[in-house]
């Protein structure tokens, strides 16, 4: 009996001990990978500089990317403002939003290299006030200007940093493959070209991205939408070339869409792929299609 007794002892220690190891290593095998997905999380996270960012459509891209959990810096006029079109108080997403309150035009070089040094992705969503000061005050070459200078900085700082200005279907393609628009149409593009600067300024800014080529020291888009509306994310179409008239109605890109369609480029490398160098054009799904096929799908 004594020694049953003592077999009996030595069986349940020895099953305490195995499942005491089984539990240590299971919560170390558990730890590790807790370890190794915050660091693929880490890894996947992405820094974008975001300028226009109290705009219409900036906004979108801010609050789209603190969504998804990356960092956003911004370089706004006002940081009340910013925080004011947040969905949520800004202290809730902490050091992942980051805002500089200056006129970008007005940061020095070595600003604006600080700020774009460590991303993964600049945003251009800037725009002239529909104002008579915003339309024929001064900067008049806003777009331009910080196009060249962010490039300059991206160069200079962060050369594997995607580059997505956000253009106009109105601006042609500088390549010269978009269709020959209308008589009518031309005449009102060359109107509005020699009366309203910032038409002037959206084609210089789309030229100057061109003009950049397909050197490796930096990758571009120029997304163009149609005419724009507010409205919820939904379905759209990316076509190489504007459609058939310009003004046709029926044919608007939802603010938040184009916001989607310039987040999905930073974060799908496929995506990218597919429109890196070249200024596709957004429309809303429902709108019906009489031009380009539509070769890209929300």
């Amino acid at each position: 009996d004594i020694n049953m007794l003592g077999t009996k002892s030595l069986f349940i220690f020895l099953t305490i001990l195995i499942c005491s190891r089984q539990a240590a290593s299971n919560q170390q095998q558990s730890q590790q990978q807790q370890e190794e997905a915050t660091c693929n999380s880490a890894m996947n996270t992405k820094t974008v500089l975001v300028v226009g960012a109290t705009g219409a459509t900036g906004k979108h891209v801010v609050q789209q990317l603190l969504d998804k959990g990356h960092n956003v810096k911004a370089v706004v006029r006002s940081k009340e403002r910013m925080e004011g079109l947040l969905s949520s108080d800004a202290s809730k997403y902490g050091e992942r939003l980051s805002l500089t309150e200056a006129s970008l035009l007005d940061l020095t070089d070595d600003e604006l290299e600080s700020l774009v040094e460590g991303t993964n992705a600049v945003v251009s969503c800037l725009g002239h006030n529909m104002n008579f000061k915003g339309l024929w005050g001064k900067p008049r070459r806003l777009v331009t200007d910080a196009t060249k200078r962010l490039t300059d900085a991206i160069k200079t700082k962060a050369p594997t940093s995607k580059f997505i200005l956000m253009g106009s279907n109105g601006v042609a393609n500088p390549n010269g493959q978009d269709d020959k628009r209308s008589a009518l149409e031309r005449a009102v593009i060359f109107t509005l070209r020699y009366t309203i600067p910032p038409h002037a300024d959206n084609e210089q800014a789309a030229q100057y991205v061109h003009n950049l080529g397909t050197e490796a020291s930096i990758e571009w888009s120029v997304v163009r939408p149609s005419d724009l509306i507010d409205g919820p994310v939904t379905e759209y179409d990316l076509v190489t070339k504007p459609r058939p008239g310009l003004f046709s109605p029926g044919s608007p890109a939802t603010r938040s869409n184009v916001a989607d369609c310039m987040v999905n480029m930073i974060l799908n490398d496929s995506l990218w792929e597919e429109w890196k160098y070249k200024m596709p054009c957004l429309y809303d799904k429902d709108t019906t299609s009489t031009g380009a096929e539509a070769t890209a799908e929300k």
